[in-house]
């Protein structure tokens, strides 16, 4: 059976969902497919402890509490100079200003995100404003400002924060909040780019990520006119004479278009779909060598009720109940943790962020557990799974005594698991790693770094091309525009 449409999104995130969108404001009939039996990708709902959450998602809420020795300590950008008095005089006046810098030099970042990455060999008149206004919003960051974010950038986190704080446990949550789903440990250089990244996807996060918002995302793409089928699997893409022609579902069915977005990660779009003879072997070989490394557990505990220390914790520190807790006690506590990944075991003692949701009036807690390698280097994740979830819960226990004993039911979701359910390949939720030889004009390769591949009429969008993970909808609305642009 075949069928006709002008374009055909694949996959069903946030950012194929606008771009179906704006493919369809464009004139554009579309037809959006996923192979999962509902929208969302990785923010997709899942179901557990008689009711839906959404595991996947960062939270919100900015302020983070740490626990180490001592009473927790609760950072956020306005009230962490007077928690850290206690500990350090010096880190206390040195806070407010270090987090005015990040805010700075993150709203860089978020700037240079808005927009399609620039090209280096720019020739167009257009090409060449975009670099040029690049060029100004740099300048306006004045001069300490430009030397400030050409020294961070490259920086391991760890020497960032060894340069501006000395209590162990502000810089062990800092390290933590850079190195997350990252397979690198706070010494390896680029962490401080990382750092930057995630307060700009935070800010992204708490505006836009929510089941709610993929409820939206899917009202807006059919009040447009799109047709969304989900349990329809992408078989392949046909090319004739270097350009697209047709997408083929698992359905046996065959759907001509003009154009074609994907959504789906990076190496799936451009090598597993497409047959190799349409791409010459340099690209090949790029593609090919794409990092994922997913390195993240995801815990789901359902609770009979929050452990006393949680409560105190949260309230005397004047937490919100929507902050993050982090067990990393110190930047070498994490480096230790990385260590094990680099030989490719589950670290005995991970870092661990917890966050709470609701489930039928039920608190559930959702464990971030890292450094736990999609790839082993002994044994298998059948075996594993529960080992790596019980150690997790005896570091918690040893920071919030009770906890354990609060947990009624539990779900483990190795990065295998991750994979399975959600799509990421190995584990990994920014489809592949967010480091700097990976981000801008080389995400995900040089030569599809600006949404269009080199098959004509074949654009890609989400977390793996620019602006990255965390970043939703920004790459599905650039890379609707770049397809209409070239119809």
């Amino acid at each position: 059976m075949t069928r006709k449409f002008d374009a055909v999104v694949l996959g069903a995130e946030i950012d194929g969902l606008v771009a179906a969108t704006e493919l369809a404001k464009g004139g554009s009939r579309v037809l959006l497919v996923d192979e999962a039996d509902e929208v969302g990708g990785s923010l997709r709902a899942i179901d557990f402890a008689g009711g839906r959450i959404v595991p996947l998602a960062p939270a919100a809420d900015p302020t983070i509490v740490a626990l180490g020795d001592g009473e927790p300590l609760v950072l956020n950008p306005e009230a962490s100079d007077a928690a850290l008095q206690k500990r350090s005089a010096r880190d206390a006046q040195r806070w407010p200003d270090f987090a005015r810098r990040t805010r700075r030099l993150a709203a860089f970042l978020d700037e240079v995100y808005r927009s399609p990455p620039p090209r280096i060999d720019a020739d167009s008149i257009g090409e060449l404003f975009g670099l040029a206004k690049l060029a100004r919003r740099y300048r306006s960051l004045g001069r300490d400002g430009m030397i400030e974010l050409l020294r961070t950038l490259p920086m391991p986190i760890e020497d960032l924060l060894d340069d501006e704080f000395e209590t162990p446990v502000l810089k062990g949550a800092l390290a933590a909040f850079a190195v997350s789903d990252v397979a690198q440990g706070p010494a390896a250089a680029g962490t401080a780019f990382t750092f930057l990244h995630r307060h700009v996807a935070l800010a992204d996060a708490a505006r836009l990520v929510s089941h709610e918002a993929v409820s939206a995302a899917e009202t807006a793409a059919r009040a447009a006119g799109v047709t969304i089928e989900t349990s329809v699997a992408v078989h392949s893409v046909d090319v004739a004479d270097g350009r697209l022609t047709s997408v083929n579902l698992g359905t046996g069915e065959s759907v001509t278009c003009k154009t074609a977005i994907s959504c789906l990660d990076p190496r799936r779009s451009l090598l597993d779909l497409i047959d190799p003879r349409h791409h010459d072997a340099e690209f090949i070989h790029t593609v090919s060598n794409i990092r994922f490394r997913g390195v993240t557990t995801k815990v789901l505990l359902a609770l009979d009720a929050l452990p006393d220390f949680v409560s105190r914790a949260m309230n005397g520190a004047g937490a919100t109940p929507g902050a993050t807790i982090v067990i990393a006690p110190s930047i070498r506590y994490v480096e230790r943790a990385y260590e094990a990944t680099k030989y490719g075991r589950c670290a005995d003692e991970a870092f661990v962020a917890l966050t709470f949701q609701s489930s039928q009036g039920r608190p559930v807690a959702i464990l971030h557990v890292q450094y736990t390698p999609y790839r082993l280097r002994d044994g298998n994740w059948d075996a594993l799974r529960d080992a790596v979830a019980d150690r997790a819960l005896a570091g918690v226990e040893r920071h919030i005594p009770g906890f354990s004993a609060r947990v009624r039911e539990r779900l483990v979701l190795a990065p295998p698991d991750l994979e399975t359910r959600f799509g990421l390949r190995e584990g990994g939720p920014a489809q592949g790693e967010m480091m700097l030889d990976q981000v801008l004009f080389m995400r995900p390769v040089p030569a599809a770094a600006r949404y269009a591949t080199p098959i004509a009429g074949y654009f890609l969008c989400g977390a793996g091309t620019h602006p990255g993970a965390g970043m939703h909808g920004i790459s599905g609305r650039l890379a609707a525009r770049a397809a209409l642009a070239g119809a």
